[in-house]
C-alpha cells in the first residue's frame, strides 16, 4: 500500500501557547527519490517563535523524529522525542502531549 502524503498546517491552543505545525511535501522530488524524501518544510512554531523540528521522510509512515530547534548546525539539540506514528496523520494535540513542554 502506498504511502498518502498529506499537507498539514495546523495551529492548536495548548497549555496557554500558540502552537503551528508545519508540513509540507515536495511532490515534484517524489519520483527522484531512491529511500524516501524529506518534507520541504517540516516543524513546530511556538507563540510564533521556531520551537523544534520534525525529522521524517516519505518512505517511512511508521516512525519520525521532533527535536527542539537549535540556533547552531552541528550543535546536540536540547532534546529528541521519536514517536512511532505516521507523522501524515497523528493529531497535533497527540503530538504535543508527547514533547517536553
Amino acid at each position: 500500500m502506498a504511502i498518502r502524503l498529506i499537507d498539514r498546517s495546523e495551529k492548536v491552543l495548548y497549555k496557554g501557547n500558540v502552537y503551528e505545525l508545519t508540513l509540507y511535501w515536495d511532490r515534484e522530488s517524489i519520483g527522484r527519490c531512491f529511500c524516501g524524501m524529506p518534507p520541504f518544510l517540516a516543524y513546530i512554531r511556538k507563540d510564533g517563535i521556531n520551537f523544534a523540528t520534525i525529522d521524517c521522510t516519505s518512505g517511512r509512515n511508521d516512525c519520525f523524529f521532533v527535536e527542539k530547534f537549535k540556533e547552531k548546525f552541528f550543535v546536540k539539540a536540547e532534546w529528541q522525542v521519536r514517536f512511532a506514528k505516521d507523522i501524515n496523520t497523528i493529531p497535533f494535540v497527540e503530538l504535543l502531549k508527547g514533547l517536553p513542554l
